[in-house]
């Protein structure tokens, strides 16, 4: 038994398993609120849906989001559940580094009702202080292409 603690305590060690983003200097939890205001034009989404908005909390600034990609599924007649793609720009502040952070956006939206929706962004690049910056957040919420929405976002980024 005492060798099988020991081969697990190497193997954790060496695949860093445990360990969190957190143990990195560089890296920050990161928590708070946003606004999206759908808008026409300019708007170069292939799906026609675009907007601004703004994240206020430990991660903040004005961004703007198209998406990329609509995809009914198989269950959208009965859930009007759709999975979408889209990409981010955020002109950040965190803490004293700032920059712009570029995400990749993929999560599912209902179409129906208050319009809930759940996305995984993940940081594909950055300028300023957020070059080759690394992260994902996790985003929720609400939105009606009439009135906007609002949500909240947590995770971890990770800036050199």
């Amino acid at each position: 038994m005492k060798k099988l603690g020991a081969v697990l305590a190497v193997s954790m060690v060496l695949f860093g398993v445990g360990q969190t983003a957190e143990a990195d200097p560089r890296c920050r939890s990161v928590r708070g609120t946003l606004t999206l205001i759908p808008v026409t034009a300019p708007c170069t989404s292939p799906v026609g849906v675009c907007g601004i908005g703004d994240f206020r909390g430990v991660l903040r600034g004005p961004y703007t989001s198209q998406l990329t990609s609509i995809v009914p599924t198989a269950e959208t007649p009965q859930t009007g559940v759709v999975l979408i793609t889209g990409d981010t720009t955020l002109h950040a502040r965190l803490g004293s580094k700032s920059g712009t952070l570029e995400f990749k956006d993929s999560g599912a939206f209902k179409t129906i009702g208050d319009g809930e929706f759940a996305e995984l962004f993940s940081v594909v690049s950055g300028t300023g202080d957020f070059v080759g910056a690394t992260g994902t957040l996790i985003v929720t919420g609400t939105f009606d292409f009439a009135g906007g929405g609002d949500g909240e976002y947590s995770g971890t980024i990770c800036a050199p």
